[in-house]
């Protein structure tokens, strides 16, 4: 994202949401957004402009958080290689359901070993996110998530093919640690506001928003990297998913 260009929208996507509060709400300030109380009425605003939106699937509070500093960081390979030959055949799919893709997947995570560091840290805080089925290929894929919250661009997916697990494409992200100091983070309802501003700038039409979530968050260019390991770090972000897998993705902080 342009953050230099998201910060702008950002001014304009407050000054509209101050407007918009105080219309309807008389002197109410947006600061206090644990106060905020009518969704529908916000879920409706942002409809006339474009923005579709259920009110039941907006977060009702934010809260305080740091950075989190990360480590670009990848399972050995040929460890990674043994334990995929290891699980062929002894590994295989009987009934075909999700939950049974999930279970061997499970066992996968459960079977590696505690001396690699990468390895240990997936056994920690990988979390079950779905089981996808693209023509002869079945994923289950694992999201990262630390005290709760996703670290996006960070997943671990086991690939199955014939029933049998044919791989492991690991883009992991381990958290190093957090940052000392916390800082304030805008609301559910004002990031929406930011994303309806950039819609509307963008000429999108009419989007559907099906959820709304906290994530930690890095640039993609980032990621791509020849090294081994390099450290980066994550900022608080509001994931807003709409129109399917498309995912918009709005400061936390508002402004750096």
């Amino acid at each position: 994202m342009n953050w230099a260009k998201a910060k702008t929208i950002l001014i304009i996507a407050l000054v509209v949401t101050d407007v918009f509060l105080i219309l309807a709400y008389g002197n109410f300030s947006i600061a206090k957004s644990e106060e905020f109380k009518d969704y529908k009425a916000l879920a409706a605003f942002l409809g006339q402009k474009g923005v579709h939106v259920e009110a039941g699937i907006i977060p009702k509070r934010s809260k305080d958080m740091p950075v989190l500093f990360v480590q670009h960081a990848e399972v050995d390979y040929a460890l990674k290689q043994e334990l995929v030959h290891q699980a062929q055949g002894s590994w295989t799919v009987s009934d075909g359901s999700d939950e049974e893709y999930r279970r061997l997947a499970d066992s996968f995570i459960r079977e590696l070993p505690d001396e690699d560091d990468v390895a240990r840290d997936i056994k920690k805080n990988a979390v079950f996110e779905a089981v996808e089925r693209d023509g002869g290929s079945i994923k289950a894929i694992y999201k990262n998530a630390v005290d709760g919250t996703t670290i996006e661009q960070s997943h671990v997916t086991f690939v199955f093919k014939d029933k049998e697990l044919s791989g492991v494409d690991c883009q992991w992200l381990s958290a190093v640690n957090f940052h000392s100091k916390k800082q304030r983070t805008i609301s559910a309802a004002q990031a929406l506001m930011v994303f309806m501003a950039q819609a509307l700038d963008e000429n999108l039409g009419d989007v559907h928003v099906s959820s709304i979530e906290m994530v930690y968050w890095l640039d993609e260019n980032s990621i791509d990297v020849e090294s081994a390991v390099l450290a980066d770090t994550a900022f608080p972000a509001w994931k807003i998913t709409h129109d399917g897998n498309e995912a918009a993705f709005i400061d936390a902080y508002g402004q750096r």
